[in-house]
Order: structure tokens, then sequence, then C-alpha cells
């Protein structure tokens, strides 16, 4: 498994998943912290704040990325 540390900072959180998604990512205590649509073109949610990580994680930096070069496609 792989591990990521995000800043993960609820006052609320997905409990149910709606259809068609599917968690991605957990918290250590079982919290949905990330969900996708598999088959969608471009559909990923994170329960963390990757606009203030970008600079300092790759991880956090790809994810807007991808979000650029989705929103590019079509």
């Amino acid at each position: 498994m792989d591990t990521l540390r995000v800043n993960s900072m609820h006052h609320q959180t997905v409990k149910d998943l709606g259809q068609g998604l599917v968690a991605s990512a957990y918290s250590p205590d079982g919290l949905i912290e990330a969900m996708e649509m598999p088959g969608y073109p471009f559909f990923v949610g994170v329960q963390w704040h990757p606009e203030y990580l970008w600079e300092k994680s790759e991880e956090a930096f790809r994810l807007f990325k991808r979000f650029v070069e989705a929103c590019s496609e079509n």
C-alpha cells in the first residue's frame, strides 16, 4: 500500500459514495480522503488541500497538472 502525507482538516466527510464513485484513498482512521469515477474522462475528488501543498509536494503538483490537462482535452 502506498502512503501519502496530506493536510486533511475535516469538519465534514464523505460517508456514502454516489453511484459510480469508488474510494481511492483513506486516512489511517478509515475516512475517505479521495474518490474517483472509473471510466469518466476526469473525475477526482480529494478531501485534503493540495492547493496548499503543490509547491513542495510532487503528488499535489501532479494532481493540478492532470486537472489542467483534462481541461485542455477535447
